[in-house]
């Protein structure tokens, strides 16, 4: 329920929305507070800040108008432990681009101890009694079963490997997740590393590898936040090496890829990529892994080794990547997205750079046109000239590094 990008709204239903009500009708439990005075109000009084990001054609918005935020215990909750503000992302854009908002409804929660850290978010329409779960975490309280056990056996001393495997089983949706990462965030702050690690090891175990929002978090926040505690914390790294070799054994490429970043060994990946590429028998494997892959082969400058082996076809690979952009702009149940979200012109970046870097220029050109042609905007082609000036420089150093 945590959908990473605006989803457009189609033309139909924007006129059938315009038909019917004009705007949210904003509930007396968001004040009138400014972005800058509801933090300095949230701070003042100690309490938690809540931001509600909507917008007039948001349909899982409305339904959150008429359902969550008129529930009696959601607003005395509210008033007694939060100040809330609401942004239509259409008449406040500035607030909207400085929090990132992607879809509609997001919700954001600061607390006192996460100061101007991100206690969560929450994208997507809740119900009454799952946005007061999540909100009563936020105050420290036990937000499931499961993340009681957990915290208890923590501080028992418990190891980070039984502690996970209680775990195991557990519900994985967005709140007890988002439970379990703000409890790693607060410990790690707090330098409880050895229950930052805990919470870690669960979040690795337990995030979906099929679901989108939970794959991309196990891709991207939870590396970003683990390597951090590598650096001040080395018993997490020597477990995530055990994690990162039992994947190995047990033929988890995919995982194994992701930890190899994590650790800071991606060597360890290109030296398998360098075994198997003349194989033909493992273009599945590429093609299965090609996201996690791609990133690797770019970050370690082989363009060259991408280009002929693992995208083979780019133009058959722009084409995917547009229908995937195409994908992300159609709305969900619970989510809308902004009329002008246009995913292309950063989904593009990588293949394009890759064979500008490889210096198949020949390739490169065709990418470029098929990509203003499919998107002729400033974005698109404000994108393509500074990769393409970029990777040129970046060719051009390897070249003199590789010479020497």
């Amino acid at each position: 329920m945590k959908p990473k990008l605006w989803r457009q709204l189609s033309l139909s239903a924007l006129i059938a929305l315009s038909c019917g009500t004009a705007a949210l009708a904003e509930s007396p439990i968001f004040s009138k507070y400014t972005y800058e005075q509801a933090k300095q109000q949230a701070q003042k009084e100690g309490k938690v800040l809540l931001m509600d990001f909507t917008a007039s054609w948001c349909p899982p918005c409305k339904k959150m108008e008429t359902t969550t935020w008129i529930d009696e215990e959601v607003q005395s909750w509210i008033k007694e432990n939060a100040i809330a503000v609401q942004f239509d992302v259409d008449k406040d854009q500035k607030t909207a681009e400085i929090m990132h908002i992607e879809a509609m409804p997001t919700i954001i929660l600061f607390t006192a101890k996460s100061g101007s850290k991100e206690f969560g978010r929450q994208v997507g329409y809740m119900g009454a009694a799952e946005l007061l779960r999540w909100l009563k975490s936020a105050k420290g309280r036990k937000a499931s079963v499961d993340s009681e056990s957990t915290q208890a056996d923590a501080g028992s001393g418990e190891s980070a490997d039984a502690s996970a495997a209680n775990s195991t089983g557990a519900s994985s949706n967005s709140v007890d997740i988002w439970s379990h990462v703000n409890k790693a965030r607060e410990a790690a702050t707090s330098g409880k590393n050895d229950e930052a690690l805990t919470e870690y090891v669960w979040l690795w175990n337990n995030l979906s590898t099929t679901d989108e929002s939970e794959r991309d978090l196990r891709k991207g926040l939870i590396p970003h936040e683990v390597k951090k505690l590598f650096a001040v914390h080395p018993p997490a790294k020597a477990k995530f090496i055990e994690i990162r070799d039992a994947a190995e054994k047990s033929d988890k490429r995919g995982d194994w890829i992701i930890l190899n970043g994590m650790l800071g060994d991606n060597a360890r990946t290109v030296a398998w990529f360098d075994k198997v590429k003349l194989d033909p028998k493992q273009r599945a494997v590429f093609q299965k892994h090609m996201k996690s892959l791609e990133v690797v082969l770019f970050s370690e400058n082989r363009w060259a080794d991408a280009a002929n082996y693992l995208y083979v076809d780019p133009m058959a690979r722009l084409s995917e990547i547009h229908k995937e952009a195409e994908a992300m702009k159609k709305p969900r149940p619970d989510t809308e997205i902004s009329k002008d979200f246009d995913p292309l012109p950063s989904m593009v970046l990588l293949l394009y750079g890759t064979y500008v870097g490889a210096g198949r220029d020949a390739d490169a050109k065709k990418i470029e046109d098929e990509c203003i042609r499919l998107d002729d905007t400033p974005a698109m082609r404000t994108g393509l000239a500074n990769m393409a000036k970029g990777m040129k420089l970046a060719r051009e150093q390897h070249q003199k590094k590789a010479a020497k």
